[in-house]
């Protein structure tokens, strides 16, 4: 009979992947919460600079996405109402 297998993980055993993390961008307000906690981040040192700045970066083109479309949106209601 075969020894059962122990429950933890031996040092040969991959551990799973941890789960990505969902972050809430669907607004203005969410990114610039969003670049608030990557600041604070990398300003305690849990975050390397030059990633916060990578992810900064993108956060901020995902902002003026939202900014651009709701500009864009209102122009279109401006031109209707003419």
């Amino acid at each position: 009979m075969a020894s059962p297998s122990p429950v933890w993980p031996s040092a040969n055993t991959p551990l799973p992947p941890e789960p990505q993390k969902r972050v809430r961008l669907a607004s203005v307000i969410d990114c610039r919460l969003e670049m608030t906690k990557l600041y604070r981040e990398a300003r305690n040192g849990k975050l390397k600079i030059e990633d916060c700045s990578r992810l900064v970066n993108v956060v901020a083109l995902i902002s003026r996405s939202f900014v651009d479309t709701d500009l864009a949106e209102r122009i279109a209601a401006l031109e209707a109402n003419e």
